[in-house]
């Protein structure tokens, strides 16, 4: 997530988004962009989209179940719904029990991460205690460009939530902005340079150059993009989304944040994932079935989607 409140707006937000309950659903019109496809028609419903990184907690504009609902319309099969603090991180694990297809990631965002502490790890651990549907610790990370948190807790709670990740042999959202270096030097050391297989992880909403991105896939981390390499000055990111092997790509929304260039001006939600698998299907000139079904698979594959009950 790239565009967050600090700490005294939190309550704000989450209260928001549970007024906007309140609010009548609308329907979301489509628009008639072609997208990709291969020159032999291919069913449409023989493919579906995950969309890897979403809050439904933060929505004003609809409803959670609304979303869902309209997402599970648009081929979006499963939702990761991630944490960015404690509030957050309980409404991502309630909405994994609420909806069959929505799983939950738990975590604390560096914007809050001067809060984190001892309390703050055992708060996490029971909820993943209490879910077999928490698939992921995160988001988690440096954010250098707002630094709402003073850099050394930033390191403390990314830290601690590394060493929580490898614990249940979870995997790891990274929250990255501004912070490549500090961010490589502490995964090369718990990654071991890419040889610890326990180490799991994704680096979200990449805005990284084609250096950095080849550095994260060095140690086996996997990418996600979102609807920012739709964007109209995202010319250098597209030449990475190019370079980056298409069994390392996630594709993500990070609503109800950076809709789409199709759909600028509108709350995101999960259903608009499809446009930026469409945008990478483009960039890389692959039929739109083969990027939904290979990053779909790697979603699955990642957050061990299909295994998590048992």
């Amino acid at each position: 997530m790239q565009v967050r409140t600090g700490n005294s707006n939190n309550a704000a937000v989450l209260l928001n988004a549970e007024n906007s309950e309140k609010i009548e659903n609308r329907e979301i019109p489509d628009s008639n962009i072609s997208f990709v496809s291969s020159s032999k028609a291919t069913d449409s419903r023989s493919y579906y989209f995950i969309d890897t990184h979403a809050h439904l907690d933060m929505l004003k504009q609809m409803t959670p179940d609304f979303a869902v609902s309209e997402s599970e319309r648009q081929q979006v099969k499963y939702i990761i719904n991630i944490g960015s603090d404690l509030p957050g991180s309980i409404k991502s694990s309630e909405y994994a029990f609420r909806f069959e297809n929505v799983f939950a990631a738990v975590g604390v965002h560096p914007h809050d991460a001067q809060d984190f502490d001892e309390s703050t790890i055992k708060e996490l651990e029971s909820l993943i205690a209490r879910n077999k549907k928490i698939v992921a610790i995160g988001e988690t990370g440096f954010d250098y460009f707002r630094n709402l948190s003073p850099k050394d807790s930033q390191k403390k709670a990314f830290i601690s939530q590394i060493e929580l990740a490898l614990k249940y042999r979870l995997p790891l959202v990274i929250h990255d902005r501004d912070a490549h270096e500090d961010m490589l030097s502490i995964l090369k050391h718990f990654s071991d340079n890419g040889n610890n297989k326990d180490f799991r992880a994704v680096i979200h909403c990449f805005s990284g150059d084609r250096r950095f991105a080849f550095d994260c896939l060095e140690m086996g981390l996997f990418i996600s993009f979102t609807g920012v390499i739709t964007f109209l000055n995202a010319k250098e990111l597209v030449n990475t989304v190019r370079e980056v092997p298409i069994d390392r790509i996630f594709v993500e929304t990070d609503a109800p944040f950076l809709a789409p260039q199709e759909k600028r001006g509108q709350e995101n939600y999960p259903g608009f994932v499809k446009y930026i698998a469409n945008k990478i299907a483009e960039i890389k000139q692959l039929p739109l079935e083969v990027v939904a079904r290979t990053t779909s698979k790697n979603a699955e594959d990642f957050f061990n989607l299909f295994n998590c009950w048992s």
